[in-house]
């Protein structure tokens, strides 16, 4: 991946924005390292504001840092899934009550038209407009609950899902972008008609539904991975062990 200059090296937030794109169009993928000279030289900035931006993306959950280590594009585990499936079940569901119990008539027709948004995408089969429009849709409906904590943790939480999900459906996954939006037409409905227990319910089910899915997609590519990392060294043992023989071998006899 190469990133071109950013017009004021110094902002932060542009740089960030940046990177954040390219891993939900899963132009960066997961357990890609990340190199810090090599992206100051990209976007033409110091290190500072690299560091700077990579810190924000920390925070949010798209990238990963060890001390003393690299780091590296967020990667999910299906432990990582239950645990963020656990967290929205517990929260989210409260939020979007919340937000049907008080949205505005304007709140409710801006959601709408959000939600087209993204069946015009999942239609199109443009897959990093559809997570990014998806994650604003979600956004939007825990902004109205007026919780900006509560919004915070469920950013938190599910922006690391959005990056992955995006990565998935790039990587040509059997997932059918039409079946998942419809699958929050029912979720609006219950909004836009004030209904905070029908909300309640429809998220419940819907976090139901798509943890499911979400987790064994990540199982497949763990067991793929391990069968990878297990394939490679006995390839490796493989070439040691016939550089061994050849290096102990009899040099052939010279012809009189």
């Amino acid at each position: 991946m190469i990133f071109g200059r950013v017009k004021t090296p110094t902002l932060r937030g542009q740089i960030t924005e940046r990177i954040r794109e390219a891993i939900l169009q899963g132009q960066l993928k997961p357990g890609e390292r990340i190199v810090e000279r090599t992206l100051a030289a990209q976007f033409g900035a110091s290190l500072t504001a690299i560091r700077e931006a990579l810190i924000t993306l920390e925070t949010e959950g798209f990238v990963t840092k060890k001390p003393n280590t690299s780091t590296c594009i967020i990667k999910i585990t299906a432990e990582d899934v239950d645990s963020i499936f656990e967290m929205r079940l517990l929260l989210e569901p409260h939020a979007v009550a919340k937000a049907a119990r008080i949205a505005t008539a304007a709140q409710r027709s801006n959601l709408e038209a959000a939600y087209l948004e993204m069946v015009d995408a999942a239609s199109r089969g443009d897959v990093s407009a559809y997570v990014t429009r998806d994650y604003a849709w979600h956004a939007a409906v825990w902004a109205i609950a007026g919780n900006e904590y509560l919004q915070a943790v469920l950013r938190r939480i599910t922006l690391p899902l959005f990056s992955y999900s995006s990565i998935r459906f790039s990587g040509g996954a059997a997932f059918d972008l039409l079946t998942d939006v419809t699958s929050h037409h029912a979720l609006l409905e219950q909004i836009k008609a004030g209904s905070a227990e029908g909300a309640r319910e429809c998220t419940e089910k819907a976090l139901h539904d798509w943890h499911t899915p979400i987790r064994a997609f990540v199982v497949a590519q763990e067991a793929e991975a391990q069968a990878n990392r297990t394939q490679t060294p006995n390839a490796e043992s493989s070439q040691k062990k016939r550089a061994m023989i050849d290096s102990v071998a009899p040099a052939p006899e010279a012809k009189a």
